[in-house]
C-alpha cells in the first residue's frame, strides 16, 4: 500500500484515483454543532461496502463552520467506487452532501529497492525501511486545575485529570471513561515529562488501557514559569503510547508501539494529537495495518 496523499476537499476529487493508495480527504459543514457526526457510505462497483467515520480535524474554516477528515480506504485497479457523506446530528440526519464518484486506476511502478544496498567498500549500513499508519485524531479536556507537587527534589510535579475526551479516525473510533490523567514531572531545564494512563471504551464496547511516557516542551524557562503557573499558549507535545487490552477484536493493538504528535492549548487545557502506528518494513498480518503488494515498497 502507497502512502495516503496530503488532504484534499472532497469536492476536489479526481475522477481517476491510484489504486493501492487511501484517499486522505476533508470536507467543511456549516453551521457548526458540538453533535456532528459525519459518516461516508461507499459502493464499490454498486454493491454496498463498510462505512468509514470521519472525525472533526480541528483545522480552522471558514467562521462558524466545522471540518471534518476521513481516510477512505484505497480503490483496486477497475473499480467504480460511489462515495455518499451523510451528517448526522444526536442519531438523526441532517444533510446528505453531494455524492462523488472515482475509478481506480493502475498505479505508478515502484521506484528502487525496500532496502537501499551499501555502498561497497565503504562500510556504510543500510537504513531500515519504516513508515507510519494514521490510527485516530485524539482530543481531550483536561481538568481544571491541575494538582500541583512542588518543587519537589527532582522537579515540578503536576497532575492534570481528564475531565472527558475521545479517538475518532480510521483505525480508532472511542470515547475517554474513568478518571485517567497525566502524572507530569517537569524538569528544571523546562521539559515536562508525560507519564500517561488512559482506558478508553471503543463503538463496539471494547475496553483498551492506553499507556505513554513522552515530551511536554514548556522551553528553556518552562520550570520557573510552571512555579507561577505560566506557560506558552500552545506546547507542542510528543508521545510514544502503547495499549493494552484482551478483547478479541482489538487484540493487533497489544502488538503496536504508537508514536502521537500534538499541541496543548494551555488557556483551556485542551489537548489535541494524531496518533500514528509505526511499522518496519511490511507490517506482520497480526498488527491490524495495511500490507502493501508483494514487491511493492512497505514505507510511508
Amino acid at each position: 500500500m502507497r502512502p495516503a496523499s496530503a488532504p484534499v476537499a472532497f469536492d476536489a476529487l479526481r475522477p481517476e484515483v491510484e489504486s493501492g493508495t487511501p484517499l486522505d480527504v476533508w470536507w467543511q459543514v456549516s453551521p457548526a454543532h458540538p453533535s456532528h457526526q459525519l459518516v461516508v457510505e461507499r459502493r464499490v462497483n454498486g454493491l454496498q461496502r463498510p462505512s468509514v467515520r470521519a472525525w472533526p480535524d480541528g483545522r480552522p474554516g471558514d467562521p462558524g463552520a466545522q471540518r471534518f477528515r476521513a481516510q477512505l480506504p484505497p480503490c483496486e485497479a477497475g473499480d467504480r467506487v460511489d462515495y455518499a457523506p451523510i451528517l448526522y446530528r444526536a442519531g438523526q440526519v441532517v444533510a446528505e452532501l453531494p455524492v462523488r464518484s472515482v475509478l481506480g486506476v493502475p498505479p505508478a511502478a515502484p521506484v528502487g529497492d525496500a532496502l537501499p544496498a551499501p555502498v561497497p567498500g565503504t562500510g556504510t549500513i543500510p537504513r531500515y525501511d519504516w513508515g507510519t499508519d494514521f490510527l485516530g485524531a485524539f482530543t481531550v479536556q483536561l481538568a481544571k486545575p491541575p494538582e500541583s507537587f512542588g518543587p519537589a527534589p527532582d522537579g515540578l510535579h503536576i497532575t492534570f485529570y481528564i475531565a472527558s475526551g475521545e479517538i475518532h479516525g480510521p483505525k480508532i473510533n472511542a470515547r475517554i471513561r474513568g478518571e485517567g490523567g497525566d502524572w507530569m514531572l517537569v524538569r528544571r531545564d523546562g521539559v515536562g515529562v508525560a507519564d500517561v494512563r488512559i482506558t478508553y471504551e471503543t463503538d463496539d464496547g471494547a475496553l483498551l488501557l492506553s499507556r505513554y511516557y513522552g515530551i511536554f516542551d514548556l522551553g528553556p524557562d518552562g520550570y520557573e514559569r510552571a512555579l507561577r503557573n505560566d506557560y506558552d499558549p500552545l506546547p507542542p507535545l510528543v508521545l510514544a503510547p502503547q495499549f493494552v487490552t484482551s478483547h478479541p477484536d482489538w487484540l493487533w493493538l497489544n502488538r503496536l508501539q504508537c508514536i502521537a504528535v500534538g499541541r496543548v492549548t494551555m488557556a483551556d487545557l485542551l489537548v489535541r494529537f494524531d496518533l500514528y502506528a509505526i511499522r518496519v518494513g511490511q507490517p506482520l498480518p497480526s498488527s491490524g495495518l495495511p500490507r502493501a503488494p508483494e514487491g511493492g515498497r512497505g514505507a510511508s
